[in-house]
């Protein structure tokens, strides 16, 4: 199956550890997240990964994506696979600094496309789409942050 990355970035005016710190409280980021909750299932388990429960959920529409958090590289990387049914691939949180007291965020999702061919022809489609959720989250990580400091 082929796969897309989708990427999203923002600067955000905090160090690199304030936001590595920050997007790394597994349950805060319900707080940032658009329509989504975060619930942590098992904290480091024996091997060391995170075990975590998203819900999201748009009207009656209800979506769960398990996770495993299965790298930790402080303070620039967050490795997630996702290990659903249904949202399949990596999650890649990045953060950059950019100076003392600025870094960018980056977030990208590599997932398998669905439907083959069609999954494929549609995915110039759905991928504005899916910028909107993923921009207002990123501007709602920033103003939480910013807030804070």
């Amino acid at each position: 199956m082929k796969t897309a990355t989708l990427t999203y970035s923002i600067t955000i005016n905090a160090s690199q550890q304030t936001v590595y710190d920050y997007v790394s409280d597994w349950e805060k980021q319900s707080d940032w997240i658009k329509f989504t909750t975060v619930h942590v299932l098992s904290d480091f388990a024996a091997n060391g990964e995170v075990h975590l429960l998203a819900i999201t959920q748009l009207g009656p529409l209800k979506l769960k994506d398990t996770m495993v958090i299965t790298e930790l590289h402080p303070p620039d990387k967050i490795i997630v696979e996702h290990t659903g049914r249904l949202i399949l691939g990596k999650g890649i949180f990045g953060v950059r600094s950019l100076s003392a007291g600025s870094c960018e965020f980056t977030w990208h999702e590599i997932t398998p496309v669905p439907f083959g061919r069609l999954g494929m022809a549609l995915l110039p489609f759905v991928k504005p789409l899916l910028k909107i959720p993923f921009n207002m989250s990123l501007r709602k990580l920033k103003s939480s942050i910013e807030s804070t400091i």
